[in-house]
């Protein structure tokens, strides 16, 4: 009755990890998917960085989201304000 079985001790099989950031995983191929984009996109990325670097940056300034820019004259005017100083009504009609 006290009889003692012995445990069946089975090896886990290995992890697949991935060869790209090195976790394990699940998927079929043995790559993340998003491992699998990053990979297949970087040399379109780093592509794109090197024309952003040498494309010139705008030299305009920030807008300044309490002013808007009257159509007539160009001249900035405070959100609130109705009418500008050289007469264009910002209410409509």
């Amino acid at each position: 009755m006290n009889k003692e079985e012995p445990i069946l001790i089975v090896p886990q099989r290995p992890k697949v990890r991935c060869p790209v950031c090195g976790t394990p995983t699940y998927s079929a191929g043995g790559i993340h998917p998003q491992c699998a984009v990053n990979q297949a996109d970087g040399v379109r990325i780093a592509k794109l960085k090197t024309q952003r670097a040498e494309e010139p940056k705008e030299k305009r300034p920030p807008r300044n989201v309490w002013k808007k820019r009257c159509p007539k004259c160009g001249n900035e005017a405070h959100v609130r304000l109705g009418v500008c100083k050289c007469g264009h009504s910002f209410k409509p009609s």
